[in-house]
């Protein structure tokens, strides 16, 4: 499929998505171009039906030789890449994967969050890390770089049916007898346990469990982030891409899929130990089987940013709809010795003031 391009109407630069609007923007002239409204439905896809009729999810494709008609140059783009810009005259560029190889986003998430306020939300991230180094803020604002990523997620919908087998435990309490420090016998309740076979079987209804398709953001960071608006996912149109990099799976539909069980399974044991009751439980072995199993492939919007501090390197996300940040900070070894040192203090009035009674 031939990359696309959208060039000013007016002056014949590169147009750029506007974060948080409808419409591109030309950054030098102000055009601006509206997203036409989609009536296309974001249908979810039968997942086995699926894998049956189509080709394998992920196909290593060669790089391809594109022409940019901006400036002559031609270049090489990598399969990883759904958009970007060329590398001699930063016209952006959109190649939409090859259908016969790969799944196809069907549904984006346009960025809301532009760069500046994304760069607010980091800031005020990184002065809210009560443990960092007092200098982090100021260092970390100096040496920081960010750019606006699309990046590819699966979603997971099904109905989970589980059989299970375990132990059901119910407290009961008796009477003990003990010597007490002063060589007084004494009566104390004592809680025991008596355990029962259960077995049975639980369901659990699963809306958009969302796995990242990428391998290319810290996976903690990016599967950790909760705070998206799926609702709010528009048909895709490469038209949200001007501008930002999109980046095109690593893990296939199979492999995102045995993601999501994992995503899913402390939320079915959980509804196994509801179902088994009683005072405490243990799950002895259970096994489930996922129907009505659908899925969409996405494009979320991510700034991805790094800033170096003693030495290293150190990532953080903004989500590109809600700001939410995710990422790591380094920690002074200072405050932490304070702290202690703190902490050794008040233990140490505690049991003084003990002792004097």
């Amino acid at each position: 499929m031939a990359e696309q391009r959208y060039p000013c109407a007016q002056c014949g630069a590169q147009l750029n998505y506007a974060p948080g609007t409808t419409h591109l923007k030309c950054p030098y002239c102000g055009f601006e171009e509206e997203v036409p409204l989609s009536e296309a439905q974001i249908d979810e896809l039968d997942f086995h039906e699926y894998l049956s009729t189509h080709a394998p999810t992920v196909a290593t494709e060669p790089d391809r030789v594109l022409h940019c008609n901006q400036c002559g140059a031609e270049f090489t783009w990598p399969e990883n890449k759904e958009s970007g810009s060329c590398p001699f005259c930063g016209s952006n560029v959109v190649v939409p994967a090859n259908p016969e190889s790969r799944i196809e986003p069907k549904s984006v998430l346009p960025f809301a969050i532009d760069f500046r306020m994304a760069k607010q939300k980091f800031t005020v991230w990184v002065g809210s890390r009560f443990w960092a180094p007092n200098n982090l803020k100021q260092l970390a604002l100096v040496e920081n770089g960010l750019r606006g990523c699309y990046i590819p997620y699966w979603t997971y919908d099904t109905f989970a049916t589980t059989a299970y087998s375990g132990m059901q435990g119910i407290h009961y309490y008796e009477t003990e007898s003990y010597t007490d420090s002063e060589g007084n016998r004494q009566t104390r309740q004592v809680q025991k346990t008596r355990w029962y076979p259960v077995s049975g079987v639980v369901f659990d209804d699963f809306d958009d469990v969302l796995v990242l398709a990428s391998e290319h953001l810290p996976p903690r960071y990016a599967q950790a982030m909760s705070t998206w608006s799926l609702d709010k996912l528009a048909p895709y149109d490469g038209k949200y891409l001007t501008g930002f990099v999109a980046m095109r799976y690593d893990k296939g539909l199979e492999e995102g899929f045995e993601d999501a069980k994992r995503i899913m399974d402390p939320t079915i044991r959980s509804t196994i130990c509801r179902d088994i009751g009683g005072d405490e439980q243990q799950i002895t072995s259970y096994n489930t089987q996922y129907d009505r199993l659908t899925f969409k492939h996405i494009l979320l919007p991510i700034w991805s940013g790094a800033y170096r501090y003693g030495g290293r390197s150190w990532a953080y996300l903004v989500n590109g709809q809600t700001g939410e940040v995710r990422g790591e900070a380094p920690i002074s070894k200072w405050k932490v010795a304070i702290a202690v040192i703190l902490g050794l203090i008040v233990l140490s009035l505690i049991i003084y003031g003990m002792t004097q009674k």
